[in-house]
């Protein structure tokens, strides 16, 4: 990663993070995210997957370097990876701003025709790392339990 895309990426990060964390700009954070997932997705060229490995290597492409997000783990059905790269969220509890900020990554899933689901978020006190699963749409899902869903709390965390 050229060391300017990365303090972009960085800065655009901690941004995002920030609003997502915000009562009053939360839903303009998710929005946006969404959006810019889209437009990443398409420039990068992201299309319709079939295999899981496909699905996980054309999602490490939305990111300035795959290091940071290496695909862990591949079955049947899904593609694991691990997003490494340090969240402003990391120990916040804040798993449902963290819900928020990866619209991005569900933006771009969509294009290429997969669910992506966030099984271990950096908020989570503890977590080093983001545990997340690659899916295509049509097939089921509920073995896949996103941490925001285990979460018994609502909203920004304090």
């Amino acid at each position: 990663m050229s060391r300017i895309a990365g303090r972009l990426f960085m800065t655009w990060l901690r941004v995002s993070a920030r609003a997502a964390r915000s009562p009053r700009w939360q839903r303009v954070a998710e929005w946006t995210l969404g959006q810019l997932g889209r437009a990443v997705a398409r420039r990068r060229g992201l299309t319709e997957a079939s295999s899981p490995q496909a699905l996980g290597e054309q999602w490490q492409r939305i990111f300035p370097s795959r290091r940071h997000v290496p695909l862990v783990g591949v079955d049947a059905t899904t593609a694991y990876a691990e997003i490494r790269t340090v969240c402003p969220l990391r120990g916040t509890g804040d798993v449902h701003a963290c819900h928020r900020l990866m619209a991005y990554d569900r933006a771009a899933a969509a294009r290429m025709g997969a669910r992506f689901v966030v099984l271990e978020s950096q908020a989570t006190p503890g977590a080093t790392v983001c545990r997340v699963a690659l899916r295509r749409q049509e097939l089921p899902a509920d073995d896949l339990v996103a941490a925001h869903e285990r979460s018994g709390r609502k909203g920004t965390e304090p």
